[in-house]
């Protein structure tokens, strides 16, 4: 379904229809016409800048077994670390000299003691080691007391990603093993929204099955989660994963980039005070995934920091693009590469979402 004319303007509603976005991700209007419109509508509220947010892949531990996942638990073959506190301040003290002043830690999913002191630990030295950042936590679901006492260590950001907002594919996605519930992960996306963190969460793009009513579905859940930052990017096979023997159809990798590139679009027309990463996935089942993903309306881009020794077992999915320069080098590369479709990176600025900053300003919850 085309929801336009092939003369009209593009200018969607705020909430557009189901069908509507559906026809839209099916290729069913304009690309270049939607593309164009999402970055406009980006330069008009947010401006030309593109804000760095320094990743570091804490632990490649993981206790959930999704069937997607090259960190799933029972992938015998990945070689599992957990980085050591110094070495990781030590990454994101060098991060900090070059600029950033935004920084992801993310690891596996655990629910070990220790693991979160040591996040802890590393949240309050960060306080005096890095001041002025903004501090992104991946961790995946943990009980609300925990992300209370994350946040009071110093966690500004939480990103949950979501994978699918359709109960009936995230069962088909996961095992069904008592560890994995689309409803307990729901109500743990809901506590970090209400509770004061900047929060953000994205889906997997054209899964097996997934159709783009799906997704449509997803783009209307994130708005009216009203979230803050999405992280969202298309699905890429992992070698020993069960996943391409369990479903047949999966989309060619044009298909799943034109989707990506559509759903990014999309929700920037839908929320266009929030910040959205041009992803790792995008970049690795493309090569010109970064600039087509910051002139869809993407901003923020995620240069690894993650020490090379421990980066290539940080293995989510084939591919996996893998920047072996040092940061000096990677920020000089995504400089010139921003700078080559009319954007900016923006140095010393945590870029906190125009959503989060009216969002607060109205109060906590909606």
């Amino acid at each position: 379904m085309n929801c336009l004319q092939d003369d009209e303007v593009l200018d969607l509603p705020e909430t557009p229809s189901r069908a509507c976005l559906a026809g839209l991700l099916d290729g069913g209007g304009p690309d270049q016409r939607l593309f164009d419109a999402a970055e406009a509508r980006l330069r008009r509220d947010i401006g030309p800048r593109v804000y760095l947010r320094g990743l570091v892949e804490i632990s490649n531990r993981c206790r959930k077994n999704c069937f997607y996942c090259g960190l799933r638990r029972d992938c015998a073959s990945v070689d599992r670390y957990t980085i050591p506190p110094e070495e990781i301040l030590e990454a994101l003290e060098g991060g900090y000299r070059l600029g950033l002043r935004s920084f992801l830690l993310q690891s596996g999913e655990m629910l070990g003691k220790d693991h979160i002191e040591t996040v802890a630990r590393l949240l309050r030295e960060c306080s005096s080691v890095i001041p002025g950042s903004r501090m992104v936590l991946s961790l995946g679901e943990l009980p609300p007391e925990t992300y209370d006492m994350l946040r009071e260590a110093g966690g500004d950001r939480y990103l949950l990603r979501i994978e699918t907002s359709s109960p009936l594919l995230y069962r088909r996605y996961h095992p069904d093993d008592g560890v994995h519930s689309h409803r307990e992960r729901l109500k743990a996306l809901e506590y970090l929204r209400s509770s004061g963190w900047q929060t953000g969460t994205g889906v997997l793009i054209g899964l097996p099955e997934q159709s783009t009513e799906d997704l449509a579905d997803d783009l209307l859940f994130m708005k009216g989660m009203d979230i803050d930052m999405i992280g969202m990017g298309p699905y890429i096979e992992s070698p020993g994963t069960p996943m391409p023997e369990l479903f047949e159809g999966i989309p060619a990798p044009g298909v799943r980039t034109l989707r990506t590139l559509r759903m990014i679009a999309l929700a920037r027309l839908m929320m266009p005070g929030i910040n959205i990463a041009a992803t790792t996935a995008l970049q690795t089942i493309t090569p010109d995934g970064l600039e087509r993903g910051l002139m869809a309306g993407a901003n923020v881009v995620m240069p690894n920091l993650t020490p090379s020794r421990y980066r290539e077992n940080y293995d989510l999915y084939s591919g996996k693009t893998e920047v072996r320069d040092n940061p000096e080098t990677m920020i000089a590369a995504l400089r010139r590469r921003c700078g080559e479709t009319g954007r900016k990176i923006i140095m010393e600025d945590p870029g906190d979402p125009l959503h989060f900053l009216r969002r607060m300003e109205k109060g906590v919850d909606r």
